[in-house]
């Protein structure tokens, strides 16, 4: 009987050897996809591994967060009652020209002290305020707004962005006068500058110009109390303002031609509400600057001076 060979090897013998290399090639791919299916679970264990640790740190830097919001608006709330007194009522308020004077014939004379009129909407004892930080030149107060009654900084610089009226570090910083303004007031255009919380903190309110109705209308005078004095101004002009390409962030010590262009074209121009001022050389604007939606992106609150008071 003829036996068949291939390359010096018997047939029969060939396909059992055929066989076993078939067989130990299947063994190895399944060797292969379990050691694949490992590596992916092992992946997959580690992903979420890691998407656990950074969800747990996220949870913990937003319950300090939290906690700090919530220490600091604490506070505040100590330091006003310690430090302010309302006194006032705004809604009895006599109209705003017989605040600046009264007319008797043809001559003019202050008016006598009204206890309703509006620097008497709230008393601030700064004296007591400058014994805990020499830094502190003022307060800031918005009428008919409670949650914006805080001390006023000016340290030359942007210290106060990440620190209390104490100096120590804080989230939330402190309100501050731009470094290239007089703590004084007395520059034609003043920025102050405040962080956007989350809990409406500090000049957090300040968005709800453009995302609450009316809110304009009914909350549109502010003042700036200081040692000498009070002064208070009417909100003209908001918006959102590029800070690469935001011109409004530049200070003026004195009204001129630049600057009444500078109020035209830079602060009332793109406002979301008709912005319309006549400026004087006696004009006094102050801007109210703050975080928005987008790191690039600061909103604006501009504000001028319509009357003012000397401590007596």
């Amino acid at each position: 009987m003829a036996i068949c060979y291939i390359g010096g090897m018997k047939k029969d013998r060939y396909e059992s050897f055929k066989n076993k290399i078939e067989q130990i090639v299947r063994i190895s791919h399944k060797l292969m996809d379990m050691v694949t299916y490992k590596k992916r679970e092992a992946g997959i264990v580690l992903v979420c591994v890691v998407l656990t640790i950074a969800a747990v740190i996220s949870i913990v830097k937003i319950i300090r967060i939290q906690s700090a919001e919530k220490r600091q608006e604490q506070e505040i709330q100590v330091l006003q009652e310690e430090y302010t007194s309302e006194s006032g009522d705004t809604a009895s308020m006599p109209d705003e020209s017989e605040l600046v004077k009264k007319t008797d014939g043809d001559l003019e004379t202050e008016p006598e002290d009204d206890p309703n009129a509006w620097y008497h909407d709230i008393d601030v004892d700064l004296v007591g305020l400058k014994e805990q930080n020499e830094d502190i030149v003022g307060w800031i107060y918005f009428e008919d707004e409670e949650s914006i009654s805080y001390p006023l900084l000016y340290s030359g610089d942007d210290y106060y962005l990440r620190r209390n009226y104490l100096k120590e570090e804080e989230t939330a910083g402190s309100i501050f006068i731009d470094e290239n303004n007089s703590p004084e007031l007395d520059d034609a255009h003043t920025l102050i500058y405040g962080h956007n919380m989350r809990n409406g903190s500090m000049f957090g309110k300040l968005n709800l110009y453009k995302t609450e109705e009316d809110y304009f209308e009914n909350h549109r005078y502010f003042q700036l109390i200081t040692e000498t004095g009070a002064y208070r101004y009417e909100i003209f002009a908001y918006k959102d303002v590029g800070t690469l390409t935001g011109g409004i962030y530049t200070t003026w010590k004195y009204v001129d031609d630049d600057f009444k262009d500078f109020v035209e074209n830079t602060i009332c121009q793109g406002s979301y509400v008709d912005a319309d001022i006549d400026v004087e050389d006696g004009t006094h604007i102050v801007t109210l600057s703050t975080c928005s939606y987008d790191s690039d992106v600061r909103f604006i609150v501009s504000a001028v001076r319509i009357d003012e008071h000397e401590w007596k």
